[in-house]
């Protein structure tokens, strides 16, 4: 398949009072047009300044190296003029709270409308019957009074579908989602889990989910990749690394999930320790204080994301020298 978008050594630091912090280390991926990519790890991985890197929406104190084609051009070379061609144009995101990434003083008419005017040229009534075309793509009844109505008069889960169709006015290649369903109930968020691979089967389009829940990337994604402290830990084809997870990270993560059919009274497993603080991060691997396999030769260099299987990267020396156990 033809490569939608390929990530090569990026590398995202903000400058602070503290020092500088590196956010994202010598990161790289792939994806192919119409796939789904799903990006997991905990809070401070990494994953939301990932796709903030890729739509170029930083903050001022960020420093960004690397390489981000996309749709064969460096984004990381882009003017701001050139900026404005691709986002929310070819690329575009969905946040995670809706509430606040809608503007509550503007209909949903007017806030879908204006990304069609302003990048496809359409009038003003060509807009609204488009924005009445997309919502109904998006599943959202009676879509007439929908689009006369502000954000604080929709549900949670419409809002959420609002952002999408605002995401989709343009027919992007790539959309990106950060958390997009950690603001809805359970039976809203498998709605917009379903949306997701509707919408994938009937745009084409490719997608990158970023996430805390593995529940997520098994509903939607081809592929998942694991960030910790910046860096990838493991990647690959999701059910494989869901089903035989290599990483001693993703292995936490996922013992870590409650399950159904646990006893009420069976306490939950947790990762022991805390992430490591990013302006000071521990010699080798950044896993390994709170790695159950580490030795000493894991805290001696960084561990390269290396191929273990075909398809299937990890980054730790145990999974390459399995039987060491001496630095």
């Amino acid at each position: 398949m033809t490569t939608l978008l390929e990530v090569r050594d990026l590398c995202v630091s903000f400058d602070t009072p503290d020092g500088k912090v590196p956010a994202v280390d010598h990161l790289s991926f792939a994806l192919a047009a119409g796939d789904a990519l799903g990006i997991v790890g905990e809070s401070g991985a990494g994953k939301s300044q990932t796709a903030l890197a890729i739509l170029g929406l930083l903050a001022r104190n960020a420093s960004v190296s690397g390489s981000i084609r996309f749709e064969g051009q460096d984004l990381l070379k882009l003017r701001p003029s050139q900026w404005s061609k691709v986002r929310g144009n070819r690329l575009a995101m969905v946040f995670q709270d809706p509430m606040t990434s809608l503007n509550p003083y503007l209909r949903v008419e007017t806030q879908i409308g204006e990304v069609l005017e302003r990048h496809r040229g359409l009038s003003r009534a060509q807009a609204r019957a488009e924005s009445l075309r997309l919502l109904e793509a998006v599943h959202i009844a009676d879509g007439v009074s929908r689009l006369r109505a502000y954000p604080h008069e929709l549900s949670g889960g419409q809002r959420q579908r609002v952002m999408i169709a605002i995401a989709l006015a343009c027919r992007p290649a790539l959309l990106l989602a950060d958390e997009p369903t950690t603001a809805l109930d359970v039976t809203v968020q498998a709605q917009i889990l379903s949306l997701f691979a509707e919408l994938r089967r009937e745009f084409g389009v490719a997608m990158i989910l970023i996430t805390h829940d593995f529940g997520v990337v098994t509903e939607v994604c081809d592929h998942t990749l694991v960030m910790y402290a910046g860096r990838a830990a493991e990647s690959g084809a999701t059910r494989a690394l869901l089903e035989h997870p290599a990483h001693p990270y993703t292995r936490a993560l996922l013992e870590a999930r409650p399950r159904l059919d646990a006893r009420i009274t069976e306490r939950l497993l947790a990762l022991p320790g805390q992430p490591p603080d990013l302006l000071h991060l521990p010699p080798g691997c950044a896993f390994a204080p709170r790695c159950p396999i580490a030795i000493e030769a894991c805290t001696n260099a960084i561990p390269p994301l290396a191929p273990i299987e075909t398809g299937r990267l990890a980054a730790c020396i145990r999974l390459r020298n399995p039987n060491r156990s001496t630095g």
